[in-house]
């Protein structure tokens, strides 16, 4: 634990001595912006324990990320643009699903890819972020710390070619991707997106794989938005997967329900509520075949500063029949987590 509490207090003079220099940081996106180029930066430290497990099942875990993003967008008068994402490959974990992953210490390139715009139409080529469902890969791109466990069931980067067109409120897409394998079985992408008023849109998302790719999983996905309610912006989304094989496919659903409750500038809370289910032949959520999940997520956050943050969490994972492994090796229906993070987000 006094390897934990010295991360910890490490993470912290970082991110005050880096939000002390902001000017600097700042003077930096400034020139970028007069290029069209914009530059992002986060580093974040959280601790997540598990009540009711043992140690081999990583009941406690400090993780930590440190991610850099410079991105050009298209546009009419630079049609030309690219996006490079760096981190250290330390996804945020997923409430429901256990152990706790390890923390990754290499260095990855999540996002590399270049593209053009052609009028309303754009094409982007390289190793791209997947447009299926309501939350993001890091913690700080959520109003969560841990993702849920309907994110868990879609995918999140792959390589390959999308093609987009825009006219006015809506949009379509389709591409080809790898599913994020190595074993040359190409995926089939595409869908549709509009606003069905200034502040709420919609769009319908599905990403087919070969039958014989190495995670053949299909995946149907409708996500709804809206800041109708400014001080209680909402996501929520369904997904339907299906994964190929013998006897009878693998099928689940899940939906998740999310909102981001902002009492004033500083404070705010996030909630998400999600429901999965397996079907009989199959697991594609990590809680065990023909199982079935209902989880509850708190994150109050108190915005320190411009760039820094804190905030706690608390979740509550009630299963349809006994998965978890329990310290005396028995079985549990029940998961429960709280956890803590500190961040600095440019």
């Amino acid at each position: 634990m006094k390897r934990k509490s010295l991360a910890v207090a490490a993470l912290i003079g970082v991110g005050l001595t880096t939000s002390a220099n902001a000017g600097s940081l700042e003077e930096l996106k400034q020139l970028l912006n007069q290029q069209d180029v914009s530059i992002d930066l986060a580093l974040t430290g959280d601790y997540l324990y598990t009540a009711d497990r043992s140690d081999s099942t990583n009941a406690d875990q400090f993780a930590y990320n440190a991610y850099m993003g410079l991105f050009k967008e298209a546009s009419n008068e630079s049609p030309f643009g690219f996006g490079l994402e760096l981190s250290n490959n330390d996804w945020a974990p997923v409430v429901g699903s256990e152990p706790i992953p390890s923390v990754s210490s290499s260095i990855s390139v999540d996002q590399a890819y270049v593209e053009v715009l052609l009028k309303n139409f754009n094409i982007k080529a390289g190793r791209i972020l997947t447009n299926i469902g309501g939350e993001a890969p890091y913690t700080w791109q959520n109003i969560n710390i841990q993702r849920g466990l309907v994110w868990n069931g879609e995918p999140v980067y792959y390589n390959g070619v999308r093609f987009s067109g825009n006219f006015g409120a809506y949009g379509v897409y389709v591409g080809i991707n790898d599913r994020d394998t190595s074993d040359g079985k190409m995926a089939l992408e595409a869908g549709i997106s509009g606003d069905l008023s200034q502040k709420t849109s919609v769009s319908f998302n599905v990403l087919i794989p070969d039958s014989k790719d190495n995670n053949p999983t299909k995946v149907y996905n409708l996500t709804f938005t809206s800041d109708y309610f400014e001080k209680a912006p909402i996501t929520f989304y369904v997904d339907y997967l299906s994964t190929p094989q013998k006897g009878q496919d693998a099928q689940s659903i899940g939906a998740a329900f999310l909102v981001d409750f902002k009492v004033n500038n500083q404070v705010s809370v996030g909630s998400r509520v999600e429901y999965v289910n397996n079907d009989g032949d199959g697991d594609n959520y990590g809680i065990g075949t023909g199982n079935n999940a209902l989880t509850f997520t708190l994150t109050p956050k108190y915005q320190i500063n411009k760039y820094l943050y804190v905030r706690g969490e608390a979740s509550y994972v009630s299963l349809g029949h006994k998965y978890y492994n329990k310290n005396d090796n028995s079985k549990t229906d029940s998961e429960f987590r709280v956890g803590a993070e500190i961040g600095f987000v440019f």
